[in-house]
């Protein structure tokens, strides 16, 4: 679309206002012909006809002081879907509509007052800039009106565009959380859009499950998931087939992180509309700027708090160290001095128990370095997994007795075969069972079951002690994460790391682990799945 500098514009006006006036005056002056004649036939009007037809997108009226129109032409007049003779030979009440007949008589008058304007106005969908400049005699006697409009739609709406998604930059650099980009974007497609509701969904599991204003996305149509699933925009517009009574038209844009949709800004209306290709960009555009602005927002947080984590694990891991140490250090010190009275047997074992302490926050330490970094290895090997729950229940009987809980296992008759590293499969069951007696008030009764699922075996450790909150099972599993401070849990021992190194063991056996709880002092279930091996293995 060309636009017209100001100086071209100015000139050209100033052109067409001195063949105006020349046609009209010219050709009437002396022999008394009236506005209209001379507009029509003579060959000042015919070259001003002629110069106004190739205006770029724009229309040229004269208006005599009776206000009717003495001459209409343009290209942009027939691009409104209007011809001349709408106007020729018509007052402005009579060619009008009546939401334009003020204002344009108003501006009209002024001009055949001597005056002159500049004016924006919207016409419906579209948008033209209008120059307004009387036609004088050479006495400079006004005697039309001459106005040269044109059609500025695509330039307003790049300014909307820019405005828009300057505004949207705005509330990006001033958001602290996610939700209040969204929120912005959300008024801003709004806003443009007129009438119709904006929702952004996450994909939390299968694209088929995301509900949006009501209604899942199956509703909306046959193949919109496919095409969403595909990163493909859908815009479903009036006399769409597939969508449901209650929608008018739906404009769907797909968020893909990691090949795979992460939500979806949804534009609904319940009333019928037709989507232009330049609302679809525009759309398209701020809930792509938003959905990005939202990830490094969450990726920036997830960072900060990953650190925070970090700190603190260094931190408790420091503290778990330098207890035992001191520990030892106090033991050999009572070890050098004779005459204590202390059994050396006594300290000995003492020291033992502590470097054995120290051992296995090592050894959580350097097993959470290998497999953060792919480094630990899993030997699968056939074998039965009662035998690897046994080891791990036998290993924890000791503690579980200096506790006085009580602590039963229940298997079925017949082997459970699987493939799996039996060494690795033991450390997780025991990390579970270590995790139900740690976090427990005694007495405590601590049950081990394994059962079989079809193809899976299905290993659950239940206790009756504290139990957990929702916010503590939300984030169980994940690394450095620790139970104290949520204000429902014992003070523990530990790095947090031992449930995140449980589930990373399961998953590379082919298995699931999860956890539940009714709350505080309503106890614990751990359930672990793992596939059983083909009979041929």
């Amino acid at each position: 679309m060309p636009f017209f500098t100001a100086p071209f514009r100015d000139a050209l006006q100033d052109s067409l206002a001195a063949l105006a006036g020349s046609a009209t005056h010219g050709a009437a002056g002396q022999a008394g012909m009236s506005g209209a004649d001379c507009a029509g036939g003579d060959g000042g009007s015919t070259l001003y006809r002629a110069i106004a037809e190739q205006l770029p997108c724009g229309a040229v009226f004269v208006v005599d002081p009776g206000l009717r129109y003495v001459l209409a032409a343009g290209s942009g007049l027939r691009a409104s879907g209007f011809a001349p003779a709408h106007f020729e030979g018509r007052t402005l009440q009579e060619a009008l509509p009546p939401e334009l007949l003020a204002q344009f008589t108003a501006d009209y008058r002024s001009i055949l007052a001597g005056g002159s304007f500049v004016r924006e106005h919207r016409i419906g969908a579209r948008w033209y800039e209008s120059h307004g400049t009387p036609l004088a005699d050479a006495h400079g006697r006004v005697h039309a009106a001459l106005v040269v409009s044109y059609d500025i739609t695509e330039r307003k709406r790049h300014e909307t565009r820019l405005r828009l998604l300057d505004t949207l930059a705005s509330a990006v650099r001033a958001a602290v959380e996610p939700n209040d980009i969204a929120t912005s974007a959300r008024a801003l497609i709004e806003e443009y859009l007129g009438p119709v509701r904006c929702v952004v969904a996450g994909v939390c599991g299968e694209l088929e499950s995301v509900e949006l204003d009501g209604l899942v996305l199956p509703q909306f149509g046959p193949d919109v998931v496919a095409r969403l699933a595909r990163g493909e925009t859908v815009a479903a517009g009036e006399n769409h087939p597939g969508l449901p009574l209650s929608v008018g038209a739906c404009l769907l844009v797909p968020h893909i992180v990691a090949g795979r949709p992460a939500a979806v800004t949804a534009v609904i209306s319940r009333a019928p509309l037709d989507w232009r290709p330049e609302d679809v960009a525009l759309v398209r555009d701020i809930a792509d700027r938003a959905w990005v602005h939202m990830e490094r927002l969450r990726l920036l947080d997830s960072l900060q708090d990953a650190d925070r984590r970090k700190d603190k694990f260094l931190a408790v891991l420091a503290h778990q160290l330098r207890d035992p140490l001191n520990v030892v250090r106090n033991s050999l010190r009572l070890l050098g001095r004779p005459g204590t009275g202390v059994m050396p047997e006594a300290v000995v074992a003492l020291m033992e128990r502590q470097f054995g302490h120290m051992t296995r926050l090592l050894e959580d330490v350097l097993d959470t370095s290998y497999i953060y970094y792919g480094q630990a290895a899993v030997r699968p090997q056939a074998l039965d997994l009662k035998d690897a729950v046994l080891a791990a229940v036998e290993g924890a009987r000791a503690l579980v007795s200096a506790r006085t809980h009580t602590l039963l296992l229940s298997m079925p008759p017949q082997p459970v075969p699987v493939r799996a590293d039996p060494t690795r499969l033991a450390q997780a069951f025991n990390n579970v069972i270590a995790n139900a007696i740690k976090y427990s008030r005694a007495p405590v009764r601590i049950e081990v079951d394994v059962e079989l699922r079809g193809t899976q075996a299905l290993v659950r450790v239940t206790d009756n002690g504290i139990g957990m909150s929702p916010r503590t099972l939300a984030r169980l599993f994940e690394l450095f994460t620790r139970a104290e401070g949520d204000g429902d849990v014992l003070p523990a021992g530990g790095l947090g790391v031992g449930l995140w190194i449980t589930r990373q063991l399961v998953e590379a056996h082919g298995g699931t682990i999860g956890a539940d709880s009714r709350g505080a002092d309503q106890g614990s279930t751990f359930t672990i799945m793992l596939p059983l091996a083909d009979p041929g293995d």
